[in-house]
């Protein structure tokens, strides 16, 4: 089976072939790995990929999944990014930001009205026992925090403005 997906605008693709035992023959861009998995409930897996061990979590979306890795979240989209006269999605307008699941805001460590730089770290959210940064998707200045520390948010919820 052949699959293709994009984690934060970038597109992967994935080939999946059966194998002994369960374990799976995985090729990711060009790369090939042996995977078997152990499901703990509907919404979290145990991967092992070639001898290493991920906490994988996936709470899906109204436009893509929310994935936890090990605490680290990623957006996965089954449809390629939308374009906008040639130039990257959202580099012309603001960027919503919202939570995918409920959860608990531990710390905010970006000030409203203040510049962010992509991938800087703005808020620290709880869910599911684990903390995870939620990254400023791309550069600019923080308009709007929908949340303080300490608060919970339920999914959907606008956790910050990036424009």
């Amino acid at each position: 089976m052949n699959v293709r997906f994009w984690v934060e605008g970038e597109e992967f693709r994935l080939g999946l072939e059966e194998g002994r035992g369960g374990v799976f023959r995985v090729a990711l861009n060009g790369r090939t790995h042996d995977v078997s998995a152990e499901f703990l409930n509907r919404d979290e897996v145990l991967l092992n990929v070639d001898g290493r061990v991920f906490n994988v979590t996936v709470s899906g979306g109204r436009d893509g999944d929310a994935v936890f890795v090990n605490g680290r979240v990623f957006r996965v989209d089954k449809k390629a990014p939308a374009t906008s006269s040639g130039q990257e999605r959202g580099r012309t307008r603001k960027r919503e930001v919202s939570v995918s699941m409920p959860g608990r805001v531990v710390q905010v460590l970006a000030e409203e009205g203040g510049e962010v730089s992509e991938g800087q770290p703005v808020m620290i959210l709880e869910a599911m026992k684990m903390q995870n940064e939620i990254k400023a998707p791309r550069s600019g200045t923080l308009r709007r925090l929908g949340a303080r520390s300490g608060e919970t948010v339920e999914a959907g919820a606008v956790l910050f403005i990036v424009e």
